[in-house]
C-alpha cells in the first residue's frame, strides 16, 4: 500500500512582496489578529469594562494564535486521510441582538501560498450581520446579510493579492444555509479524499506534478444538524483558493503543495459586538472534537498530537474548560464554554 505523509516543513520563498504570512506554517506574532478579523470588523476580543463580553477561542498550545508553529501533518495512506469531526451545541440567544456579528465554529486552516492567504475552511453557526453567501465563480466575492435567528453553512474564506490594484481582496465560497435552534447539536466534518483526474484543470494543463497515481486530493467541508440529514451543508474544495491560483505567476492549484502539508485548527466563539452580558449568548456550549490520522505502515510509529488551551478571550466570561486525550493515531478534545 502506498503511503504518503506530509510531515516536513520546507523553506517558504515569497516571490511576490505582499503583507501576508504563512498562517499554519510560519506565524508572525504581530499578525495574529488579522486572520480572525472579517472585512470591516474590529478584533472580537473584549475592550470594555464589562466582566462578561467579547468572544473566546480554544486551540493548539503554541499555535498560530500564540505566535508558535504547532500544527498537524496532513497524511494519506492510500485509502484514508487526515480527518476532523466536531460536535457542538447551539447556545441560547443573547438578550440583545443589536450590533452583533456572531461566527461560531471549528475550523482548519493552512499555510499561505503565492498570492493567496487566510486559507480557512470554516463551517459556521451565524447570527446578526454576517458574511453568509458568495457570488460564486469566478470571483467568489463575499456577500453579507442579517439574521435574527441561528443559521449555519459550510464555508471557505481566503484572500488574494490583486496585482493590478496591489490590494488584498477577500473571497468566500459557501454551501447552502440552514436554520439551527438553541439546544441542538451540529456536526462538522473535514475530510481529505482523492478524486480522479477527469477534471477541467488536470486534463488540460498537463501539470502532472499535481496528481498522484491518476488521482488528486480534495478537501470536503460538511456541517449538519445531528439527527436531521435534511439540514446538511456540504462544500467540496477541490483546489486551494477555489482554483483562482491556477494562472498566478507562481501557480497554486493543488492540495499536495508543500504549504498545505500541515494544518492548524481552532474552535471559536467569534463574537463581534458582544460588548456586555446582554450581547453574549445566555448559555454556554460544549464542543467534542476527534482528530484522526490514517493508520501508519509501521506499528511503532506515533503521530505528535499537541495539547489544547484557550488562546483568545478575556477568560472570565465567556470562560472554558479543556480536556485532551490521544492514542496512537486519534486525539479527542473536549471543550466546555461557560458564560456565568
Amino acid at each position: 500500500m502506498r503511503f504518503v505523509q506530509f510531515v516536513v516543513l520546507v523553506p517558504l520563498a515569497i516571490t511576490i512582496a505582499v503583507d501576508a504570512f504563512h498562517d499554519c506554517v510560519q506565524s508572525r506574532r504581530n499578525s495574529l489578529k488579522s486572520r480572525r478579523r472579517r472585512p470591516g470588523r474590529p478584533s472580537f476580543s473584549s475592550d470594555t469594562s464589562s466582566p462578561c463580553s467579547g468572544g473566546i477561542c480554544v486551540g493548539m498550545t503554541d499555535g498560530p494564535h500564540q505566535g508558535g508553529n504547532a500544527s498537524y501533518p496532513v497524511a494519506w495512506n492510500g485509502t484514508t486521510g487526515t480527518r476532523l469531526e466536531a460536535f457542538m451545541t447551539v447556545p441560547q440567544y443573547p438578550k440583545a441582538l443589536d450590533g452583533i456579528t456572531y461566527y461560531i465554529w471549528t475550523d482548519i486552516f493552512f499555510g499561505d501560498e503565492s498570492l493567496g492567504r487566510m486559507n480557512q475552511l470554516v463551517p459556521q453557526l451565524l447570527l446578526g450581520s454576517v458574511l453568509d453567501e458568495s457570488t460564486g465563480p469566478p470571483d467568489y466575492k463575499p456577500k453579507w446579510h442579517t439574521h435574527e435567528t441561528w443559521m449555519f453553512g459550510a464555508h471557505y474564506f481566503f484572500e488574494t493579492l490583486n496585482l493590478t490594484t496591489m490590494k488584498i481582496e477577500s473571497h468566500a465560497a459557501y454551501g447552502p444555509l440552514f436554520p439551527a435552534y438553541p439546544g441542538e447539536t451540529v456536526y462538522t466534518l473535514f475530510e481529505m479524499i482523492l478524486e480522479g483526474t477527469q477534471n477541467d484543470a488536470d486534463t488540460t494543463s498537463n501539470k502532472t506534478s499535481y496528481v498522484t497515481d491518476s488521482f488528486f486530493p480534495i478537501w470536503t467541508s460538511t456541517m449538519q444538524v445531528v439527527g436531521d440529514p435534511s439540514r446538511m451543508s456540504i462544500l467540496p474544495i477541490r483546489h486551494p483558493y477555489m482554483g483562482m491560483g491556477r494562472n498566478w505567476p507562481r501557480p497554486s492549484y493543488s492540495w499536495f503543495e508543500p504549504n498545505f502539508q500541515h494544518l492548524c485548527l481552532n474552535s471559536c466563539w467569534e463574537l463581534y459586538g458582544a460588548i456586555d452580558a446582554e450581547h453574549v449568548p445566555t448559555s454556554g456550549a460544549v464542543y467534542n472534537l476527534t482528530i484522526t490520522q490514517p493508520k501508519q505502515e509501521h506499528s511503532h510509529a506515533y503521530y505528535d498530537f499537541t495539547t489544547w488551551e484557550q488562546d483568545e478571550g478575556n477568560g472570565i466570561c465567556p470562560s472554558c474548560r479543556v480536556e485532551e486525550h490521544h492514542s496512537r493515531d486519534t486525539q479527542q478534545v473536549n471543550i466546555e464554554i461557560q458564560v456565568v
